[in-house]
């Protein structure tokens, strides 16, 4: 609880100390509250190989029958940031790439729990044709499943794909409304490219384009609200 508290007060250092002392005991949360602290550097220098190491921990933890949710909701949330790592590679950590590995993990998450960031890789991966074969509407399906979870780089994504025509009509007003929707979505902290690319959109569309982008941003908001304002995890 010392540790939570000051993890969410920005004292890494004074949080760090006691997950230190939790992890030392076994705890998973403490886990996986390292592992992001290594991925982000918080308190400590990045390092993807201890953030990796310390996702390991709490994903070997895993039990589809595990019956206290916050528990269950790290473990999976863990098992993503590893197929996230296996997705792309990190040489400098001794990470290998294995695609094909993580598009299975995103699966089974996507299907067993709704994850909205397995959703999304599925899309990302169907898109680019990385670790599945090429599969771009079925990618649209899944990063669309993502979005109605109001997850800021599924949103942020598809607006990409307007702006720039790709496997969807070319789209400006689409692709701002989407911006306006990651941007409502995302957390500062995790995505601060969202925040400067919206506003970089917006700047290049007419008036009248960024008022109906406002309009139709206000639509699907209404329809698929954000949780407490923020994406879930």
């Amino acid at each position: 609880k010392k540790a939570k508290r000051a993890y969410k007060n920005g004292n890494y250092a004074r949080a760090l100390k006691f997950f230190r002392r939790a992890s030392d005991d076994g705890n998973v949360i403490a886990d996986w509250y390292l592992g992001h602290m290594y991925r982000q550097g918080r308190g400590v220098v990045q390092d993807d190989a201890a953030a990796f190491t310390y996702y390991s921990r709490v994903a070997d933890q895993y039990d589809p029958d595990e019956d206290d949710q916050t528990k269950l909701r790290v473990v999976v949330d863990a098992m993503i940031r590893l197929a996230d790592y296996q997705r792309v590679g990190v040489p400098t950590a001794r990470i290998k790439a294995n695609p094909q590995a993580a598009a299975r993990t995103y699966l089974r998450i996507a299907t067993t729990y709704g994850h909205p960031a397995a959703h999304f890789a599925l899309g990302v991966m169907n898109v680019e044709g990385k670790g599945v074969n090429a599969n771009p509407q079925q990618g649209l399906k899944w990063l669309m499943a993502a979005a109605r979870k109001r997850y800021a780089p599924a949103e942020a994504y598809l607006g990409e794909l307007y702006w720039q025509g790709r496997i969807v009509r070319g789209d400006r007003t689409r692709a701002v409304m989407w911006y306006i929707l990651a941007r409502e979505s995302a957390r500062p902290e995790e995505n601060p490219e969202i925040y400067d690319r919206a506003l970089q959109l917006e700047a290049n569309v007419a008036e009248d384009q960024l008022i109906e982008a406002q309009a139709r941003a206000k639509v699907w908001d209404d329809q698929y609200p954000t949780r407490n304002g923020r994406s879930g995890d």
